[in-house]
């Protein structure tokens, strides 16, 4: 885990049991965005000067953006009608999946 000095600190890597996504802290200028996922390059970068909650809202968030492409649900051009018990089944499937891969980055977001 390497952050800078006052960034929050927390594991650096998001294992989805596919590939792993690097997470870069770094300002963003652009206005109301606090963070993004570059999927080609396999990196979440978040904006570390945000308030304690909302880092990890920005981060949890991001963090669902992977888990929707890797179920499938990550272009919204691509994404049929679906059913609240289909999006609820994949949602917490996402979340057991991630949360079990990632222990120390998931026990940080629910601190």
């Amino acid at each position: 885990m390497t952050a800078k000095k006052d960034y929050p600190v927390h594991p650096m890597v998001i294992n989805t049991g596919i590939k792993t996504f690097k997470i870069e802290q770094k300002a963003l200028t652009k206005e109301n965005l606090y963070g993004c996922v570059d999927f080609p390059k396999s990196l979440l970068i978040i904006d570390p000067n945000q308030c304690p909650e909302d880092y990890k809202a920005t981060l949890l968030h991001e963090l669902c953006h992977i888990g929707y492409d890797i179920f499938g649900l990550g272009d919204d051009d691509d994404i049929p009608q679906i059913s609240n018990e289909y999006l609820t089944t994949v949602s917490s499937n996402m979340v057991k999946l991630l949360a079990g891969l990632n222990k120390e980055l998931f026990h940080f977001i629910f601190a």
